[in-house]
């Protein structure tokens, strides 16, 4: 009985013990209003990530175009167009004739086409002056005529050129390879165009020449058919 008693008193002196201590343990609390603020501030937040990253991207995009925008075509057909009309310079400045130039025509006219004519006119003088005027019309149309045979066998390379234009217009990757593309079109335009109004120039001032040889070969005609007549005094009738 004593045992139990004792076991009893000590029972009831931690009782009172653990009654008598503070309670230093605490329980958490579950806010849902909270939790769901939390929530939508969160996502808020990773929405306007999203929308940073996107626009990262758009503007990787756009410098990736503006790059393309920037590139350059591969090569270019100035060196051939060069070549071309350099080849057709060179052939309209050489030969007899006379110079597509201002000063050199009014001198050669000058020399070749006078306007007056001395009163008598010996053959050998008649023949040199028409011999040169004859040379300068063959070398003339000579001239027209290679210019004519340059343009045509240019035509075949001008096809090429053509071709390789379009292509590279169709596969153009920016505004730049597109513009220089089209630059290009406009300079094989350009050059055919200077072909062109070469030979133009080349044979009217050939037509031009000839024109002016029988022109002044009528005239040369009406002087020597005068020097022949002479005054009407070298014959008369009855003696």
């Amino acid at each position: 009985m004593r045992r139990v008693a004792r076991l009893t008193a000590s029972t009831i002196a931690v009782v009172a013990v653990a009654w008598a201590s503070p309670c230093y343990a605490q329980l958490t609390v579950f806010d849902p209003a909270n939790y769901q603020q939390n929530l939508l501030s969160a996502l808020r937040a990773l929405d306007a990530v999203n929308n940073q990253v996107r626009q990262l991207q758009n503007e990787a995009q756009m410098l990736l175009r503006m790059d393309r925008h920037l590139q350059g075509l591969p090569g270019s057909i100035s060196p051939q167009l060069s070549q071309v009309l350099s080849e057709m310079q060179r052939q309209v400045s050489s030969g007899d004739a006379i110079a597509l130039k201002v000063q050199e025509t009014d001198a050669a006219f000058a020399r070749l086409f006078p306007k007056t004519f001395a009163d008598t006119l010996t053959s050998d003088d008649v023949l040199r002056q028409s011999r040169a005027r004859w040379d300068e019309t063959h070398a003339a149309f000579k001239r027209a005529a290679l210019l004519q045979g340059q343009i045509t066998e240019s035509t075949t390379a001008d096809s090429r050129l053509l071709a390789d234009i379009l292509s590279r217009s169709e596969g153009s990757v920016g505004a730049l390879q597109a513009a220089q593309a089209g630059n290009e079109l406009t300079a094989l335009h350009v050059k055919q165009a200077l072909q062109l109004q070469a030979l133009l120039a080349a044979q009217t001032r050939a037509e031009t020449i000839d024109r002016s040889r029988a022109i002044l070969a009528q005239q040369e005609a009406r002087q020597q058919f005068k020097s022949f007549l002479g005054d009407g005094r070298a014959y008369t009738r009855g003696q």
